[in-house]
């Protein structure tokens, strides 16, 4: 089964990382998008975009199977 792991990607890039999953032979990895790019904005700003996926990079790590956005 592996490492229990979540990706986080923004919404304009989920088709290239399901693209890239599906080329390393896991296409049904686990992902969460956000809607906005969090590596672009004030450190404080942060906490605003990803907190509201925290639940559901938390189920997806440890109760649930994984989904596909």
């Amino acid at each position: 089964m592996g490492i229990p792991s979540v990706v986080v990607v923004v919404e304009q890039f989920v088709a290239a990382a399901r693209a890239t999953a599906r080329a390393q032979g896991v296409p049904d990895v686990a992902m969460v998008v956000v809607p906005q790019d969090y590596l672009v904005v004030d450190r404080d700003d942060v906490h605003g975009l990803v907190e509201p996926v925290v639940g559901e990079i938390l189920d997806l790590l440890f109760v649930a199977a994984p989904a596909r956005p």
